[in-house]
């Protein structure tokens, strides 16, 4: 209620005891500090940092007087300084202090320190708090040295108490992927047994028919899904002659640059210079990664025949494109998979597999027809499945999301989005031999009544020649000002927007695009 006060305030018995422990504690830290300076870190030393730590273990420089002061044959100390620790994480068991000293004290003891008694005392932390994220990580430690079946049970039978742990899922998850190598890639985590697939997906079931608005067993779902998924792969090479500009496309957003996987081109055997550009024009995993040709490379008026050659490092193959003498542009293709348009990480191979949780997410919604992880389970698994053929399923699917999550329903709306879009580069993409290829970007990008109100952050579209932005909040010619970047614009579409119904509209477009055509009606 309001008005009531949350905590009692401390009467002055209380107050002379924190003020009197609080001198303990600076009178302890100066004395600390004074034998830093003079070097003496000896047996007082050890006891005063026991003393502050005791009391407060997140006292970082205590933690690393402590070792100094320690005597130098680790026999003599290990077994202490476990009890020690176990007493701090008794005060505070999420202090990063206290974990990261008992890490130090296990690294150096002469014979490691019985499993048993470190699994009990991440058993009593866990008791406390399933989500003491700093025990699970020891418990996982442990576990890398013994047989993971014990951990898996242990796992499951937190799971069977309680389907909400989150943390109890993502330990399961993680003891299910196989240890990296330095040359392994990083996407995915190793394809699971059959029969091992089999446990968990009935696990899974159980856990969704128990309690289908808990968005645990849904996320751990569409993980166990993605494991093993198929690297990222060149889909396309465009070269355009007069935007000197070489482009890549990828199945998969990928990132280009230091301390990542390398993206070279050659051009008729010489390496082409310069650095690798997002499409989005920021740092960061893009589909699209565009190179600058240098002007010396086929000054006007000259038109020579240059051949492209471009190597992605994870891939085991390379591409090439020639562009000819008379030819402004020149693309090669690979034909795309229906899966890679929507759900690229998916992992699991077998159609049977995935139409069965199809239709388990089917059978659930007509019990919780408004199943938020149900629904948008369902919606990955029809699209990585068949968007065409499932793509009225698909739009009543993001429907009933959208009005059973309303606080999502941007997200919902971006989901929706590449589903349609996936469906348009199917329907439009698919060739006389049945294999869908990428077509090239159009001229024409319609954006009308999509709530847009500025185009800031708008990519470079050097060969964008139309725009349509009819119905969007648009209210300042000054929101349009990166459309002065696009050199081929040719016509712009407003009608509908508040920037339309002013008076100095045209007058302020004219200065600002003063080569394109406006219509504002």
């Amino acid at each position: 209620m309001h008005g009531r006060l949350k905590l009692r305030p401390p009467d002055a018995a209380r107050r002379r005891q924190r003020e009197e422990k609080l001198r303990l504690y600076r009178s302890a830290m100066a004395t600390l500090l004074e034998k830093r300076e003079r070097g003496e870190l000896d047996a007082e030393a050890l006891a005063l940092t026991g003393t502050v730590l005791a009391a407060n273990p997140d006292v970082g420089t205590c933690w690393n007087l402590r070792r100094c002061a320690l005597p130098p044959d680790p026999a003599d100390w290990v077994p202490g300084e476990l009890a020690f620790v176990g007493g701090c994480l008794g005060v505070n068991p999420k202090s990063y202090g206290a974990w990261h000293h008992r890490g130090w004290v296990l690294r150096r003891a002469p014979t490691p320190p019985a499993a048993p008694a470190e699994r009990a005392l991440c058993d009593r932390l866990l008791a406390a708090d399933p989500r003491n994220f700093h025990a699970w990580e020891h418990r996982r430690a442990l576990a890398a040295e013994e047989d993971p079946e014990a951990e898996l049970a242990f796992a499951g039978a937190l799971l069977s108490r309680d389907f909400s742990n989150f943390s109890a899922w993502h330990h399961r998850g993680r003891l299910l992927a196989p240890a990296r190598t330095p040359g392994s890639p990083r996407e995915g985590g190793g394809a699971l047994p059959p029969h091992r697939l089999q446990t968990e997906l009935e696990l899974v079931q159980n856990a969704v028919f128990t309690d289908p608005n808990d968005q645990s067993a849904w996320v751990y779902l569409r993980c166990i899904l993605s494991r093993a998924s198929p690297p990222p792969r060149i889909l396309c090479l465009y070269v355009n002659r007069e935007d000197a500009t070489l482009a890549v496309t990828f199945s998969r957003p990928v990132m280009v640059g230091a301390g990542s996987s390398a993206l070279t081109a050659t051009v008729d055997g010489s390496a082409l210079e310069g650095a690798w550009r997002s499409g989005e024009g920021r740092p960061r995993p893009s589909h699209t990664w565009l190179c600058d040709l240098p002007p010396d490379l086929a000054p006007p008026p000259a038109r020579p025949r240059l051949h492209f050659r471009v190597s992605w490092e994870p891939g085991p193959a390379h591409c090439e494109v020639t562009l000819l003498p008379d030819e402004n542009e020149a693309w090669w293709q690979e034909p795309i998979v229906a899966r890679e348009l929507f759900w690229p990480e998916v992992g699991v191979a077998e159609a049977c597999v995935l139409e069965a949780q199809a239709e388990t997410c089917r059978q659930l919604l007509e019990l919780e027809p408004r199943s938020r992880g149900c629904l948008l389970t369902l919606v990955l698994l029809l699209s990585a499945l068949d968007p065409l053929a499932h793509e009225e399923e698909t739009r009543r699917c993001l429907r009933e999301l959208q009005e059973a999550d309303p606080l999502r329903r941007g997200f919902v709306a971006d989901v929706a989005s590449r589903a349609e879009a996936a469906v348009g580069v199917l329907r439009q993409g698919a060739g006389p031999d049945g294999a869908v290829r990428l077509r090239l970007p159009r001229k024409v990008l319609d954006v009308s009544r999509n709530k847009v109100t500025t185009l800031g952050g708008l990519p470079p579209l050097p060969r964008l020649e139309e725009l349509c932005l009819e119905g969007n909040p648009i209210s300042h010619a000054s929101a349009l000002a990166p459309l002065a970047a696009c050199p081929r614009l040719a016509r712009l579409q407003l009608a509908e927007t508040p920037l339309a119904a002013t008076p100095e509209a045209a007058a302020h477009l004219a200065q600002l695009l003063p080569h394109v055509d406006i219509t504002l009606a």
